[in-house]
């Protein structure tokens, strides 16, 4: 039997950024909730070079070594992954990965690394800091953004503060819907993308913030379902319309406009998409609700001939969970 490090990292739903204007001195910002699937299970052990087996192979390796490399650590570690939260899609796979990564080399090999040390060495978190907020204590995250005079190609190593953590109702439940054969943007292109957008106007960023700090909080500290989904809808609408010349519309995939109208007809208090797409989600009171409207939803998707994959979770209330496990 082999002693293994096994790391296990939530998905996120990203509900949208704050501000794309930056005329207070800050740009970003971002909203965001821990899911209770799917998930990053990566297993690690001791080993004298690096050995990658199992799931998501390349970007491990390319993780891996710019850890290692940036560390100057001498030797490697056998890693492996199980699971993996679909790359690409709008869940945060690449955050979860690298923090997940990162952790177990640090782990491995004593290093004392705090949360933050491990995103500025393997890059994530500039223009979100939502995914680090996540893998740390899950459950409903808002970040602060970055000085504006960080967002420059040269520079790298500002992490979000976290602003705002609160634990998530258990009794909300999300209906995740992931149109198939597509994906969002990512690494470079998502760069450019941010690059390509003209600044948003500061009265839709105002609208933004204040229904952030006058609606969607309070409702969510009050366990408002109605208010928090009104908002939300609202939030999505307000940024979506920002990023529409960079993807084409509101939402990433043709099909998304249809689907968020379907699941607001159907009931459920908010919807909208997860960062890039093409995921899109609704929140509902309750997991009978939540279950008879995803079977509708499937319903809807076949008549329309719609392949997607489609799911109903509740939120996750913790962050990544550490711990030694025995392998055969």
């Amino acid at each position: 039997m082999r002693e293994m490090l096994q790391i296990e990292a939530p998905a996120r739903l990203h509900l949208g950024q704050i501000d794309l204007n930056g005329s207070l001195g800050r740009l970003y910002g971002g909203i965001g909730v821990a899911l209770e699937g799917p998930r990053t299970v990566l297993l690690a052990e001791p080993c004298s070079r690096l050995v990658v087996e199992g799931l998501e192979r390349e970007r491990v390796t390319k993780i891996a070594r710019t850890f290692l490399e940036r560390t100057g650590i001498e030797g490697g570690a056998r890693l492996q992954v199980t699971e993996a939260i679909p790359p690409h899609v709008g869940l945060g796979s690449g955050t979860q990965l690298s923090l997940a990564v990162s952790l177990a080399l640090a782990r491995l090999h004593r290093l004392d690394l705090t949360l933050d040390d491990l995103a500025r060495i393997t890059g994530r978190g500039h223009q979100s800091g939502v995914g680090i907020g996540i893998f740390r204590s899950g459950g409903f995250v808002v970040d602060g953004g970055i000085p504006r005079e960080y967002d420059r190609p040269d520079v790298e190593g500002y992490v979000p503060p976290i602003i705002f953590q609160h634990p998530f109702p258990s009794s909300w439940y999300f209906i995740l819907i992931t149109p198939t054969n597509t994906s969002g943007y990512s690494g470079s292109r998502e760069k450019e993308a941010f690059a390509a957008m003209p600044p948003i106007p500061p009265e839709d960023v105002g609208l933004v913030c204040r229904l952030l700090v006058m609606q969607l909080l309070p409702a969510l500290l009050e366990e408002n379902i109605e208010a928090f989904g009104q908002a939300l809808s609202e939030i999505q609408w307000t940024i979506g319309k920002q990023f529409a010349p960079v993807q084409g519309g509101l939402y990433s995939h043709p099909a998304a406009e249809g689907i968020v109208r379907f699941l607001l007809n159907s009931g459920v208090a908010g919807a909208g998409q997860s960062s890039w797409g093409p995921t899109l989600y609704g929140v509902v009171a309750g997991e009978e609700a939540a279950r008879e409207i995803t079977g509708a939803l499937k319903k809807y998707l076949e008549a329309e001939d719609i392949p997607a994959s489609v799911s109903c979770l509740p939120a996750r209330n913790r962050g990544a969970r550490v711990s030694w496990t025995e392998e055969g």
